[in-house]
């Protein structure tokens, strides 16, 4: 839902790069994924939210100067008549002055080409809301992730040219040599198009994305040049997200005054459906493990473990040099010096796993060290990074600071935000810069349900 529309690659450079071309037919042809909103909630294991105003992930605004703040409050996303409504409200709560909702299936469905279908209804635009039916990819960082619009209203253009309820707009947004690249469409209605459903489809395939409205085709942009412009992101699976948001660059409106759209705002979303062909790729997070997961451990009771020759990736982030030592089981260890002065840490990154049978568990490790500084213990979700931290005569969770091995165990309910349906990191150290030499030695980490 990136404002942008300052096109960094123009389409004469596309057309240049062989990138434009001319439309292909690709046809998804099973049913592989959907929600018809029919129950009495929204479903947990298909979508998560956003909460906040962004400033919280270091995005104030969401990086769009955005008015609202996003709740998981059923005032601002619920399910009623068989839909998906969320709902914009003039309302103070938290740091804003508006609440909306903002849904994605980050963790619980990730797809890589197909056809996406959904019904959805908008609201009155009439100044000031921004309603967005959206695709992020899952890796790397924006826009080297990549980010593909199937629908937003409401831009300042189109209020400008008094189409604000008419015109609809598609785009892709991605990194071309180390810099943004932006493409967008749009679609001029002949009447309002907020007094019904109306039907969006995405049909993505290794040549193609397009995007349609009531099945007339508005959007194409050829992505088979992959090399050639740079369009590895569009190659990759991606997630669904669904918001409403109020104000902000998009719309050129960035205060709480100009806002006169009729509030409460309501988008509807009637259905979403994923057909796909065969090559295709999702990722539904289905059979969770269970039991003991090792993370870092080469013990042999573990029900399943991360692969690192595989799936799983140490990365030693700043300010860590390898030191001989002798392990606390098996015959790998995490051993490390870092120098006083700079700050150091390191991850265990994963493709996205669905821990979320371990959420009445703990997180458990042997760590030996005689820091007195502080450090953080940290997992990343789709929610970002939560920390737990480490203060010399706080809660140590079992660790005892004098140079021998113990078993440290911190219960996942004491992590704030953490979604364990979407695990991207799944153990993580980090300190701010120790005012003397430090040595740490981590081993036997792994995730325990009870």
């Amino acid at each position: 839902m990136n404002f942008a529309r300052a096109y960094a690659v123009s389409a004469a450079a596309l057309i240049a790069a062989g990138v434009w071309l001319s439309p292909q037919t690709a046809q998804a042809q099973t049913l592989v994924w959907e929600d018809n909103f029919n129950g009495p909630s929204i479903d947990g294991e298909k979508w998560i939210y956003d909460v906040g105003d962004g400033c919280q992930i270091g995005l104030c605004g969401w990086g769009n100067n955005e008015l609202q703040y996003y709740t998981s409050r059923p005032e601002n996303a619920r399910i009623e008549n068989g839909s998906l409504v969320i709902e914009a409200r003039r309302e103070n709560f938290g740091s804003r002055g508006f609440t909306s909702a903002r849904l994605k299936t980050e963790g619980r469905m990730h797809f890589k080409y197909g056809t996406l279908e959904a019904r959805i209804k908008v609201p009155d635009l009439r100044n000031g809301l921004w309603p967005a039916y959206w695709m992020l990819g899952t890796t790397g960082n924006w826009p080297a992730r990549g980010e593909i619009d199937l629908l937003e209203m409401g831009s300042a253009a189109a209020i400008a040219a008094n189409m604000t309820n008419r015109r609809v707009g598609a785009a892709v947004h991605w990194d071309y040599q180390g810099s943004q690249a932006d493409f967008g469409q749009d679609f001029n209605s002949g009447s309002d198009l907020n007094g019904g459903f109306h039907t969006y489809r995405l049909t993505w395939d290794p040549q193609f994305v397009r995007v349609s409205i009531d099945g007339q085709q508005f959007f194409e942009f050829a992505i088979s040049n992959i090399e050639g412009a740079s369009l590895h992101e569009f190659h990759a699976p991606y997630f669904l997200l669904l918001n409403l948001a109020v104000g902000g660059s998009y719309t050129g409106i960035p205060s709480a005054d100009g806002i006169t759209a009729p509030l409460p705002g309501r988008m509807e979303i009637d259905y979403i459906r994923l057909y796909q062909n065969p090559g295709s790729s999702l990722y539904t997070g289905a059979n969770p493990p269970s039991g003991k997961f090792g993370v870092f451990t080469e013990r042999n009771d573990m029900n399943a473990r991360l692969n690192y020759n595989g799936d799983a990736n140490l990365y030693l982030w700043n300010n860590l040099t390898p030191i001989a030592a002798s392990p606390f089981e098996g015959s790998q260890l995490m051993a490390y010096r870092a120098n006083a002065g700079a700050w150091y840490g390191l991850g265990v990154a994963t493709d996205y796993k669905n821990m979320s049978r371990f959420a009445p568990g703990k997180l458990k490790f042997h760590m030996r060290t005689t820091t007195p500084s502080i450090f953080k213990i940290g997992i990343s979700t789709s929610f970002g990074d939560s920390w737990i931290d480490f203060v010399n005569g706080g809660q140590q969770y079992g660790l005892v600071r004098d140079g021998q091995w113990h078993e440290v165990s911190i219960p996942f309910s004491a992590f704030h935000d953490l979604d364990l349906h979407a695990v991207k990191q799944m153990f993580m150290l980090v300190s701010d810069p120790p005012g003397s030499n430090v040595e740490v030695f981590i081993d036997n980490v792994y995730y325990q349900d009870l």
